[in-house]
C-alpha cells in the first residue's frame, strides 16, 4: 500500500486512513485485516446467520458496522460514508462505460 494504513483502528482519524485508502485504490481487501480483528464471538456469528439467510454484508459494510460497534463513527457517520460508498461505486461503473464505449 502507497500510503499509511494502520494496523489497529482505535481512532476515528486511523479509521479515516483506511477508508482514504480504500476510495485510492478501489481494494475492498484494505478491510479484511481490520474487520477479522475487530470482529468478536457474536458478530461472527451475525455475519454467519446473515451468510446464510442472503444477507451477507459486503467488506466495506463490515468494516463500518464494527467501527460503529466500538464507538469510532456514530450511525449517521455510518450511512454518510455508505453514501459515499455508493457514490464511488457508480463513479467507477461511469468510467469502466466510458472506456469501455472508447474501445468499440
Amino acid at each position: 500500500m502507497a500510503d499509511y494504513v494502520p494496523d489497529i483502528i482505535i481512532t476515528r482519524e486511523q479509521a479515516d486512513a483506511v477508508f482514504d485508502e480504500f476510495f485510492k485504490t478501489g481494494d475492498l481487501d484494505i478491510f479484511s485485516r481490520h474487520r477479522r480483528a475487530m470482529a468478536d464471538d457474536v458478530d461472527r456469528g451475525a455475519l454467519a446467520i446473515m451468510r446464510g439467510s442472503g444477507n451477507e454484508l459486503g467488506p466495506f459494510e463490515e468494516f463500518i458496522s464494527v467501527l460503529e460497534e466500538h464507538g469510532i463513527i456514530t450511525m449517521d457517520e455510518a450511512f454518510s460514508l455508505g453514501d459515499l460508498y455508493i457514490a464511488h461505486k457508480r463513479a467507477r461503473l461511469a468510467s469502466n462505460e466510458t472506456n469501455a464505449n472508447r474501445h468499440c
